[in-house]
């Protein structure tokens, strides 16, 4: 798992959220869609209270082609 704080451009090794059940419900659902096809070159967001999370799928196949993502994420995807 790598989770980037794109305000910093910094990776964030723990952090804590914070759900209401339909956020929950929204999380899920999105997540469930990716799964559908890891490989597609698609991501989600969920939002609210003016907060907004990103999240897409990486595997391997996306990582072999590391020119489509920015500078930044290039190397929070690089780490171990």
């Amino acid at each position: 798992m790598r989770i980037l704080d794109p305000e910093t451009g910094r990776s964030l090794h723990e952090v804590q959220m914070y759900f209401t059940a339909s956020e929950a419900t929204e999380f899920r659902d999105a997540l469930n869609e990716l799964l559908t096809d890891p490989e597609a070159l698609e991501h989600r967001h969920i939002v609210a209270d003016a907060r907004e999370i990103s999240f897409s799928l990486v595997i391997a196949a996306k990582l072999a082609n590391l020119k489509r993502y920015t500078e930044v994420e290039r190397r929070v995807l690089q780490e171990r």
